[in-house]
């Protein structure tokens, strides 16, 4: 895939004009990185925007004490570090790729050039705040009020609904995670993530096919754990 083609399936892109983004697209980097690579550290100045055209990158924060933070996943057509761009701070999180990942840059230069010459772009850069901080208000009401049953339900129908498979029986998934990915991801431990995973088994919610599919009879219902009224403690 081109630089161009894959800029416009990220919404932020999509919504420049086709000359606007050919001209970004002219100024970006293909390149392909090997799982485990480190693309930025929390704190570093800001040098561009990734985006993933294959693979997987993972966005965290690391406490003091050393605990890691899953703040993101990142997957194909997706951006990554898109915040400093605007705001003109450093990373305010850490990334990197858990697979091999196939990975677009654009230069932050380019980018700030681009869009303080078309109105339209700025546009589109508000509105893709907008969406990035109810994600983040998301992020941080799932991680404060929800137990980990909870947090995991809501995290596989969000899967299920951007990425699963509807068959007459329900959604199917492939669910390309570790249970220590998981756990990091949700801020719980591996143990509390395959008791939860029991549990919404035993409640008939999901029903596991093999290592890495499961089938969701209905991702409606499943959404609404940890609704008040709903939830339970799993831990």
């Amino acid at each position: 895939m081109d630089i161009e083609s894959l800029l416009q399936q990220v919404p932020l892109f999509a919504s420049f004009s086709d000359s606007a983004r050919r001209r970004l697209a002219e100024r970006s980097l293909l390149r392909t990185y090997a799982a485990g690579h480190v693309l930025f550290v929390a704190g570093e100045p800001c040098r561009g925007l990734y985006v993933v055209e294959s693979g997987r990158v993972r966005i965290f924060r690391t406490s003091p004490a050393g605990r890691e933070q899953v703040l993101h996943t990142e997957g194909a057509g997706r951006p990554v570090a898109e915040l400093p761009l605007f705001d003109g701070g450093a990373y305010p999180a850490s990334a990197i790729t858990e697979v091999e990942s196939r990975l677009a840059f654009v230069p932050r230069a380019e980018f700030e050039a681009l869009y303080r010459a078309n109105p339209d772009v700025a546009d589109a850069i508000i509105r893709d705040l907008g969406k990035r901080l109810r994600h983040l208000v998301q992020v941080t009401e799932t991680l404060a009020f929800r137990d980990v049953a909870a947090r995991l339900a809501s995290f596989l129908a969000q899967f299920a609904e951007q990425q699963g498979t509807i068959t007459a029986d329900g959604t199917e998934i492939v669910l390309d995670r570790t249970r220590e990915e998981l756990s990091q991801e949700l801020g719980t431990a591996r143990e509390s993530v395959s008791r939860a995973l029991k549990q919404l088994k035993e409640k008939g919610l999901i029903e596991p096919l093999g290592r890495t599919r499961m089938r969701i009879p209905d991702v409606a219902k499943l959404r609404t754990l940890g609704r008040p009224g709903e939830r339970a403690r799993y831990e």
